[in-house]
């Protein structure tokens, strides 16, 4: 199963010294409907707000398929001085959005 993914980062101490810490991973499967999964790591209320309500629009707007490039249009909607998302890779060696996504949550820990 192809899956593409990428990972959300946070900025931390803006001012002083400027470090991206990845919170979190965006993966999206191959599927129909919204086959897509979005995890972060405890703590990060405000970047799970913000997927949340996402994933809510899609829904609400009754989307039934992802275009492929749903991962490279969400990547530039953050703003760099709260954080960005990482380069969108895609991978066949998970069997599904959930099992990548532990895995990736898991290597972030």
């Amino acid at each position: 199963m192809k899956l593409r993914y990428m990972i959300e980062y946070v900025l931390h101490d803006r001012i002083r010294k400027p470090l991206y810490k990845p919170i979190g991973v965006w993966v999206q499967g191959p599927g129909t409907g919204i086959d897509l999964v979005v995890e972060f790591l405890p703590g990060n209320t405000d970047a799970r707000e913000e997927a949340d309500w996402i994933i809510n629009r899609l829904v609400e707007n009754d989307v039934r398929t992802l275009p492929e490039d749903f991962l490279a249009y969400h990547q530039t909607t953050l703003s760099p001085y709260r954080g960005m998302r990482g380069p969108v890779v895609e991978a066949d060696k998970y069997t599904s959005t959930e099992a990548c996504a532990r895995v990736i949550l898991g290597n972030l820990r």
